[in-house]
């Protein structure tokens, strides 16, 4: 097992939604805003999936600090689905079509829990891999986000992303202890990314589509262009359709390593995106509720709350 560059930090995050207003939040890019919205409509249920499959295969563990890992991937992953529900709760005050939505993704992870184990290790693995990618490109736009987003928005996107890059190798360690490292457990993990993948791209634009249409007011007064460096103009994701943004700003190399036998997911450093958000955020979700180098936090339950009827 690849030692992590990174500590997974069990933090207590509490988020006020209610100051946000309805939207459209990015100028220009519709499409990105859908995305965004139907990623947090998605990870509730998502996160559970993971949180199931770790869990059931925590018997299997005899390592100690992979065992320590999945107990703050346990952690971080049901503090993820609380504030996620939260937002969500705003996003169905502003659009009812949310609730069909969410009816979307519960099929699909209601389908995907009734696989075996080892196929639900493989999905996890893979789909964490995706959104380590997509963390990453989060992490790389901070400033712009805080810039166009509201701010409890940003923070709750900025800091699921820091998390994310903390853990991402965790499913793949178990699955990796728990399945093995032979040649079928390479074809198990190969198929559960081929499941993940769909499962994250075209089923958050199918939820997407779900919410889109509902006639909101435009914003009151549009975020000011992110000014020129160096006489060009910024790279900006918010002036950028979906696609745009796939092509551009996902790291597709780093996607398709997934495939090699021998990958693993910290063969791709990218701990300083970690380091230089907790110099800039030392106390965030830290203060009262707990501190980096202790584990006396205990884990937050996933939330209860069912799928709006």
């Amino acid at each position: 097992m690849t030692v992590s560059p990174t500590t997974i930090v069990r933090r207590r995050v509490q988020i006020d939604f209610g100051t946000v207003p309805p939207g459209p939040w990015f100028p220009a890019g519709g499409w990105i805003e859908v995305v965004f919205n139907a990623a947090s409509i998605s990870f509730p249920l998502a996160e559970r999936f993971g949180i199931d499959a770790l869990r059931d295969c925590r018997a299997r563990i005899q390592d100690p600090k992979l065992l320590k890992e999945i107990g703050g991937f346990l952690h971080q992953e049901a503090m993820h689905d609380r504030v996620h529900t939260a937002c969500n709760d705003m996003l169905a005050r502003h659009n009812p079509r949310v609730i069909r939505a969410e009816r979307v993704s519960a099929r699909i992870f209601r389908l995907l829990s009734r696989t075996p184990l080892a196929f639900r290790l493989s999905v996890s693995a893979g789909m964490e891999h995706v959104a380590a990618l997509l963390a990453e490109v989060v992490l790389q736009r901070d400033n712009e986000l805080h810039d166009v987003l509201p701010a409890p928005v940003a923070d709750l996107w900025v800091w699921h992303a820091v998390e994310e890059t903390e853990h991402k190798a965790v499913c793949f360690d178990v699955h990796a202890a728990a399945v093995g490292t032979g040649f079928l457990a390479y074809i198990n993990r190969v198929f559960g990314m081929l499941i993940a993948t769909p499962l994250f791209l075209l089923v958050m634009l199918g939820i997407g589509a779900a919410v889109q249409g509902s006639p909101r007011p435009a914003p009151a007064k549009p975020p000011a262009p992110a000014p020129a460096i160096d006489g060009q103009p910024p790279d900006r994701i918010s002036g950028r359709n979906i696609l745009g943004v796939l092509r551009a700003a996902i790291p597709w190399r780093q996607y398709f390593s997934y495939y090699r036998p021998s990958f693993h997911p910290w063969e791709h450093d990218n701990s300083h995106l970690v380091t230089d958000w907790k110099a800039r955020n030392p106390h965030f979700g830290l203060s009262p509720y707990s501190s980096a180098s202790t584990d006396r936090v205990p884990d937050p339950e996933p939330s209860a709350a069912p799928v709006r009827a």
